[in-house]
């Protein structure tokens, strides 16, 4: 039975992109599956021994794919740090336009508007045709960049639900994400900001750590993951819970620690 049957509201890949979202979830899976795999319950032992035969077969030919699956595991993140390499510079020319050291080229003007003219027609298509009107005035000082854009983009995740109001403050000087491999399986996330009020870290880094061999079923095994310190200033700390009736959640600061 794949996932999906479980929640036929959502893709098998949403649902394996919650859990990579989430590693703190699979860690607690692993720990409660660890207290039942092994316990015998009889069954197979009350077989008789021909039928007991093929099932030791059986056990044997899910080792054989367990061993291709981990090979497999290897391989695609082998490609995936490939293409990284190749996306990276990417990465690098966004992050100069978002903080207004580069402009697009006009190559690359036209290939967005091509997109966004895609775009418009399938929008077309759909039940409320009605458009929002666009701004064609310029300020009086020219503004740098793409202001906000790493706030506005993370409200559009999943991560909203932990971005409290006076997370918006801070997460407004965030300049660029960026992500890198490590040696060993695993990957560190790291959070440049510009200066502000709040803390004096340039950066925040958070890095996941997956276990050095690969699980039964051949996929990596999500261990721990471990915070930079964030230098916070007199009275700044967005991790220190505030009482409030209209403000419940955690700050999403929390968990970058």
């Amino acid at each position: 039975m794949s996932l999906s049957c479980l929640c036929p509201n959502i893709s098998t890949e949403e649902v394996k992109s919650i859990f990579e979202a989430n590693p703190q979830i699979v860690s607690l899976m692993q720990n409660k599956l660890e207290h039942l795999v092994g316990k015998p319950s009889g069954y197979v032992e009350s077989l008789p021994p021909s039928i007991r035969r093929r099932i030791t077969g059986l056990q044997g030919i899910q080792k054989e794919h367990s061993d291709l699956e981990a090979q497999f595991q290897e391989e695609v993140l082998a490609l995936e740090k490939k293409f990284f390499a190749k996306y990276s510079p990417l990465y690098e020319k966004r992050a100069n336009i978002i903080n207004g050291s580069a402009e697009p080229t006009d190559a690359e003007v036209t290939t967005g508007e091509t997109v966004k003219h895609e775009q418009d027609a399938e929008d077309a298509d759909d039940d409320d045709h009605s458009q929002p009107k666009t701004n064609t005035e310029e300020p009086a000082e020219p503004t740098k960049g793409v202001p906000e854009f790493w706030l506005t983009a993370l409200k559009n995740t999943s991560l909203a639900e932990t971005i409290t109001d006076r997370d918006e403050a801070v997460l407004k000087t965030l300049t660029n994400i960026r992500m890198e491999y490590l040696d060993r399986p695993g990957f560190r996330l790291i959070f440049d900001f510009a200066e502000n009020e709040y803390f004096s870290n340039k950066s925040i880094s958070k890095t996941y750590f997956y276990q050095e061999e690969s699980g039964y079923g051949g996929d990596f095994i999500y261990d721990h993951a471990e915070g930079n310190k964030i230098d916070w200033k007199a009275g700044k700390d967005l991790t220190v819970t505030v009482e409030s009736k209209k403000q419940r959640n955690k700050s999403i600061f929390i968990f970058l620690l």
